[in-house]
C-alpha cells in the first residue's frame, strides 16, 4: 500500500515519477499495479491507466491516490494523483469530450523542475482501431500541440511504426495508420521516448507477435527535463507491460553563459560610461583598502558592461540553424542505422537509407532557410561576413609543391632543393702512401690544438678539443707518433 497521507513522499518541484499501464480492464491488474509500487526505486505520484477497470459507472480507489475519469459512464482513460501531490500543486483536468483522452494541466506558483516554467501538461490517450482500420478513436491533431510549455503525451496509441518498432514487418496499412502520428509529432517538434524494438506489450495467448503500442511523446520544452523511460516493474498479470517515465530538473553543472561582446548595446552604453567617475583614492588606505579602492571601479565597469551585452551559453555543438525538429530525425536515424548494422536484413538496410536520406535533406533545407533570412536581415556592417561565408575558408597561403602534400615530403622537397645530396665518396679499394709529406712534431700538434675553442664542439671523433688543450707533453708525444701515418696514408679512422 502507498504511504499513508501526510506521511507519503514529499513532492519535490525537481523530480516527478509517472508510471502508465493498460489494465485490461481488471481488478486484480489494478491491484498488482498498485502494490508493485512497494518495489519501485522511486514512488510513483502520477498513475495514467488505460482501459480502468469500470463497475456500475464507479472506479476503484487506493488509499492515498485520488483519480479522475471522464464523465461518461464508462471511461477508457483515468489517471491516478497521490494525495501529497495534490496539496501542493494545482492539478486541472481537461476533458475532450471523449472517453479515450484525458490532459491534466498541473500548475505551481514556483518554476517547476528548476525551470522557469510554472506549468505543464500530461495527456493520457488510449486510442483503438474504429471500424475503418486505417483510422484510429484519438486523432493525431488531439495529441500533438504546439505549446510554450512542457507537454508530455502518453498512452496505449495502438500503432505500429518502424521508428518505435524496427525489428518488426509491417502491413502497408499498419504504416498507413501510424505514419499520420508520427508526422504530426515531428512537425511540433515531439520526441519519441521508447527505445526502439523495446517491446509493451506481448500476447498472453494467441500467435500474435510482441509489439510496441505504449509510446511516449514530449515536446521541446520538455525534452530537457525527462530524466529515463524504464519498464523496471513486475508483471502485473496484463498483457501490457508498466511503464515508468521520470522527469527531473536539468543538471546543474552546465557551463555558465558567455557574453557575447560583439553584440554589446555600444549605444546605449556610451553615454553611460562617459559619465562614469573614479571615486578618489583612500587619504591614509591600508592594504586592504587600497585594494578594494582599485578593483571598486574595474569591477563596477565590467558590470555594467555585461548588463548591456547579451550572453549566451557556449558550446561548440551549437550551430545557428539546428530546430528541434533536426534532433528527433538524427535521434531516429541513428536508431535505424544501428538496428540496421545490428541485423542487417534488406527491411532495416532500407528504413536506415530512408531515415539517412530525411535526415541530410532536413539539414540542407534548414541550413538554406536560416541563409535566406540571414540575407534578408543583413546590414551594411555584416555584409564582409556575409561574402565570407559565401565564398568559403581562404584558401591557405603557403605555397604548393609538387609531390608534396604533408609537411615532411614538403620539407624534403625544399632540402634537396636548396641543398642538393652529394655524391657519395667512395674510398680507392687500396691506399698508396704519400712518401714526400714530412712528419708532424709534438710542437705541430701542440699549436694546432692551443688554436682551437676549450667549449667548441666535439669533432668526428666524438671527443673535445678541451682535454687535447690540457694534454701532457707525454700524450703529445705518443699522438706524434701515429699521426704521421695518417698524413702519409692520407686517411683518418672515424674515432
Amino acid at each position: 500500500m502507498p504511504p499513508p497521507l501526510g506521511q507519503g513522499p514529499a513532492p519535490a518541484p525537481a523530480f516527478l515519477s509517472i508510471i502508465q499501464h493498460n489494465c485490461l480492464g481488471s481488478w486484480n491488474v489494478f491491484l498488482s499495479l498498485f502494490e508493485s509500487f512497494k518495489e519501485a526505486t522511486t514512488y510513483p505520484l502520477i498513475v495514467l491507466l488505460q482501459d480502468p477497470p469500470v463497475n456500475k459507472a464507479h472506479l476503484p480507489s487506493f488509499n492515498g491516490f485520488k483519480f479522475f475519469f471522464p464523465p461518461v459512464r464508462k471511461p477508457r482513460v483515468a489517471p491516478y494523483v497521490h494525495m501529497s501531490f495534490l496539496s501542493t500543486y494545482t492539478v486541472l483536468p481537461r476533458f475532450k469530450g471523449v472517453d479515450d483522452v484525458l490532459a491534466l494541466d498541473i500548475s505551481s506558483n514556483e518554476p517547476l523542475f528548476g525551470t522557469a516554467f510554472h506549468s505543464f501538461r500530461i495527456i493520457n490517450a488510449y486510442s483503438t482501431n474504429t471500424v475503418d482500420h486505417r483510422v484510429h478513436s484519438v486523432p493525431p491533431d488531439v495529441l500533438f500541440h504546439d505549446l510554450g510549455f512542457p507537454l508530455l503525451v502518453m498512452g496505449d496509441l495502438n500503432i505500429h511504426n518502424p521508428l518505435s518498432d524496427p525489428l518488426r514487418h509491417f502491413s502497408p496499412k499498419g504504416i498507413s495508420s501510424s505514419t499520420p502520428y508520427f508526422e504530426k509529432a515531428a512537425e511540433s517538434g515531439f520526441a519519441l521516448f521508447n527505445p526502439p524494438g523495446d517491446y509493451t506489450r506481448f500476447p498472453l495467448v494467441g500467435k500474435a507477435r510482441p509489439s510496441v503500442l505504449d509510446l511516449a511523446f514530449a515536446n521541446p520544452p520538455l525534452l530537457p527535463l525527462v530524466k529515463s523511460w524504464e519498464a523496471s516493474l513486475p508483471s502485473t498479470g496484463s498483457d501490457h507491460i508498466p511503464i515508468t517515465i521520470t522527469l527531473a530538473a536539468p543538471s546543474l553543472n552546465q557551463k555558465p553563459p558567455r557574453p557575447r561582446w560583439a553584440d554589446t548595446d555600444w549605444e546605449t552604453l556610451e553615454p553611460i560610461i562617459k559619465g562614469f567617475k573614479v571615486p578618489a583614492a583612500p587619504s591614509c588606505p591600508t592594504p586592504p583598502k587600497l585594494d578594494e579602492w582599485m578593483s571598486d571601479s574595474p569591477n563596477h565597469l565590467v558590470a555594467l558592461l555585461k548588463e548591456h551585452t547579451p550572453v549566451s551559453r557556449p558550446s561548440h555543438h551549437s550551430k545557428p540553424w539546428w530546430t528541434p525538429h533536426l534532433t528527433i530525425l538524427r535521434r531516429e536515424y541513428h536508431k535505424a542505422a544501428r538496428a540496421a548494422k545490428k541485423y542487417d536484413t534488406p527491411h532495416m538496410r532500407e528504413v536506415a537509407g530512408t531515415s539517412k536520406a530525411g535526415y541530410f535533406k532536413a539539414i540542407k533545407a534548414a541550413k538554406n532557410k536560416h541563409w535566406s533570412s540571414f540575407l534578408l536581415t543583413a546590414t551594411l556592417q555584416i555584409l564582409w561576413t556575409a561574402k565570407r561565408f559565401a565564398y568559403g575558408r581562404a584558401q591557405p597561403r603557403f605555397p604548393s609543391l609538387p609531390g608534396a602534400e604533408t609537411p615532411q615530403q614538403m620539407n624534403n622537397v625544399l632540402l634537396e632543393h636548396f641543398f642538393p645530396p652529394k655524391e657519395p665518396f667512395s674510398p680507392p679499394p687500396r691506399l698508396r702512401p704519400h712518401n714526400s709529406v714530412p712528419p708532424l712534431t709534438t710542437e705541430e700538434i701542440a699549436a694546432a690544438l692551443s688554436k682551437c675553442s676549450p667549449t667548441s664542439a666535439p669533432g668526428p671523433d666524438g671527443y673535445p678539443t678541451l682535454p687535447g688543450n690540457r694534454s701532457t707533453k707525454s700524450t703529445r708525444q705518443s699522438s706524434s707518433k701515429y699521426l704521421p701515418h695518417w698524413s702519409s696514408w692520407g686517411i683518418t679512422p672515424h674515432r
